[in-house]
């Protein structure tokens, strides 16, 4: 009875042990806990081993699941060949008028950033001492007149005399000289009555042509040396586009003007592009090439009738130079940027995907034309490329956009 008892109270130490070892741990002998921590070790082992392998099957279940995606069918055809740049709104024309002539500015009559037409009156200089000059040389020319008809009646008579034997022939000659004499000093008098109403015109500053003025220099009373600026005009339809492009796109640009199909657009940097952009030709390519910069400069003409663009302002310019025929088409999220070129996903019969390298000819932001690398009616990924390598099973998202697609990479029915 005795040895019963004494096993029971064995067994129940043990079991206190094994409870509270964490506890007691501190308190046993040193062969107590390093047996201890062998049987922990082993037993958390033993079940992070049993987890870890629960995880690895659960990976390679994951494994074998197929991958969801988008997917788009390559297709035959052309893109434009898209040159992006900036440039500037530059006028056909820009004067800063002057004054030929010193004066004494009179009247103002052009405005502030008014609207003008050719010969508009502008700017009146005092005119009062041209007036009186050519008053002077009118005065001269009638009585030069005079002269000259004195001189040809005197040339008239002595030649009737001469006839007679009453003049001698150097009286002749010598009427003849002075009716000469009088014609050129009557010329001259003209001359100088000319040459007094372009000094006329000149105190009178008109535009040149139809344009917008800027800020008049000058206030009536002022007084204006000759060659002084007066005021800015600008014509403001039409305007020029002026950007530049790369030289090696030089050739293509020279071949697509020769077709007449060289067409840009044009929006500001700044504001809504859809409410401001403008399409037209370009009818300009400069006769040299920037050595500095390795470009050349286009001009494109813009009507500008409701003036959305001003001199001087900044551009983005779309240039269309021609397009890129027999190409296998992709939208551009089909491409995946890799090792300086691109990639894209080819989905297989089979429901798996290749990793396929492509060289992009052209792209205009939202497709792209292969050249290399992919044929007609191949099925590439459009979506969901992030989780995709060489070999993985695929299941297509939208066959309804893709029909053909599906009908080809579908057959064996993948599912999630």
């Amino acid at each position: 009875m005795k040895y019963i008892l004494t096993l029971v109270a064995v067994a129940a130490f043990s079991v206190l042990l094994f409870v509270y070892r964490s506890d007691l741990q501190p308190y046993l002998p040193a062969w107590a806990s390093q047996t201890s921590a062998t049987k922990d070790t082993a037993h958390a082992s033993g079940s992070g081993q049993s987890r870890n392998g629960e995880r690895h099957g659960g990976s390679a279940q994951a494994g074998g699941r197929a991958i969801a995606v988008t997917v788009a069918v390559a297709k035959t055809g052309s893109l434009p060949i898209m040159r992006e740049t900036i440039g500037t709104i530059v006028p056909v024309a820009s004067t800063a008028l002057t004054s030929p002539i010193s004066g004494i500015v009179a009247n103002v009559l052009g405005k502030d950033g008014a609207e003008v037409k050719a010969g508009d009156l502008l700017i009146q200089l005092d005119d009062r001492t041209i007036k009186a000059n050519i008053q002077r040389d009118e005065a001269q020319l009638v009585k030069d007149q005079a002269t000259l008809d004195a001189a040809n009646a005197t040339l008239n008579r002595v030649q009737t005399l001469a006839k007679t034997g009453v003049d001698t022939q150097q009286q002749v000659s010598d009427a003849e000289s002075a009716a000469k004499q009088a014609a050129a000093t009557l010329l001259v008098d003209q001359a100088n009555i000319a040459a007094d109403k372009v000094t006329l015109s000149q105190t009178q500053i008109r535009a040149p042509f139809d344009g917008k003025l800027g800020a008049m220099l000058f206030s009536a009373g002022a007084y204006v040396a000759p060659g002084t600026d007066v005021v800015l005009l600008t014509q403001m339809k039409p305007v020029y586009a002026e950007f530049m492009l790369p030289e090696p796109d030089l050739d293509l640009i020279r071949t697509t003007l020769t077709n007449n199909s060289l067409t840009a657009e044009v929006y500001p940097t700044q504001g809504d592009p859809a409410n401001s952009s403008a399409t037209g030709k370009i009818v300009f390519i400069d006769n040299l090439v920037d050595a500095a910069s390795g470009t050349f400069k286009l001009r494109m003409l813009l009507d500008n009738e409701g003036e959305k663009f001003w001199p001087g302002q900044s551009l983005k310019v779309d240039v269309k130079a021609g397009q890129a025929d027999n190409l296998v088409v992709v939208p551009m999220v089909a491409l995946q940027p890799l090792s300086g070129g691109y990639v894209c996903y080819v989905v297989k019969p089979d429901n798996t995907v290749e990793q396929r390298k492509v060289t992009v000819a052209v792209s205009d932001g939202n497709s792209a034309g292969i050249s290399q690398g992919l044929a007609q009616g191949e099925t590439v990924v459009t979506e969901g490329q992030a989780s995709l390598t060489n070999g993985t099973h695929v299941m297509v998202k939208n066959p309804s956009e893709g029909a053909d697609a599906a009908a080809k990479i579908s057959q064996n029915g993948a599912s999630l």
